[in-house]
């Protein structure tokens, strides 16, 4: 009940040094049941949120979030199937604020079945800078999607590793800076029903990341054709699993 959930978060030492928290899919989580625990975690020892398909949640959970990450050691985040957040909300998360921690340096972000116009461009790309910045970096936060070739100087080693962004409305431009910021982390990402992604911009992103790359969902991608399934840079070399392909019974592949 709500009723437990927020005595658990009153409890002054129950949840000091939680480092992983799961909330997902209870009737009961709202946004002040969220703050209430977050609130009760000292320490910033935070590693893990999981709070996904939980319908009541909004834009507040994402403030709670950030005040609570005051160590930066945030590195996993899934909100899935959070219909209330939106692209305003999540820009502010992802963007550096004066008297706010900074931004989380995720390497597991899945924001998958939000809002189709809310998880857009201009939130992935703030989220990839903020994931693979050296924190001795800044950038403005108005800033538009910048030089793509510009910003590998700029970039840590480190950033995204897994990202689940099902059902969005992000387009190429968001796959440039991906591949600007991520060529040697990421390993899985699922576009699925991406339908603003092309085969010029999957195809620029594979030829762009390092052979970690080993897995990418492509579910309900019907704008994507042989120029990619057969032309990317890892169709020789190997080492990359699509799934959401099949093959056809002339032995052509398709997209379901």
């Amino acid at each position: 009940t709500k009723e437990a959930l927020l005595s658990l978060g009153a409890s002054s030492d129950a949840l000091r040094n939680l480092r992983s928290l799961k909330l997902k899919e209870i009737e009961a989580v709202d946004d002040e049941v969220v703050s209430i625990i977050l609130n009760s975690i000292g320490g910033g020892s935070l590693e893990g949120v999981d709070l996904s398909d939980n319908p009541q949640l909004t834009d507040e959970i994402l403030s709670s979030i950030r005040q609570t990450n005051v160590n930066g050691n945030l590195r996993a985040l899934q909100l899935s199937g959070l219909k209330n957040l939106t692209a305003i909300g999540l820009e502010a998360f992802f963007t550096p604020i004066d008297g706010l921690p900074s931004p989380p340096m995720l390497r597991k972000l899945d924001l998958s079945q939000c809002s189709f116009d809310e998880v857009n461009d201009a939130v992935l790309i703030l989220a990839a800078k903020a994931a693979s910045f050296k924190r001795s970096s800044t950038y403005a936060a108005g800033e538009d999607n910048p030089n793509p070739e510009n910003l590998v100087s700029q970039v840590s080693s480190k950033g995204l590793v897994h990202v689940n962004i099902i059902g969005s409305g992000v387009s190429d431009k968001a796959m440039e800076t991906l591949a600007a910021t991520c060529s040697s982390s990421l390993e899985e990402l699922d576009i699925s029903f991406c339908v603003n992604v092309s085969d010029k911009g999957l195809g620029y992103l594979v030829s762009k990341l390092g052979y970690q790359f080993a897995k990418l969902h492509i579910w309900g991608l019907a704008q994507l054709t042989e120029d990619f399934l057969d032309g990317h840079d890892r169709v020789e070399e190997g080492g990359l699993e699509i799934v959401g392909v099949w093959m056809k019974k002339s032995g052509g592949r398709s997209l379901r």
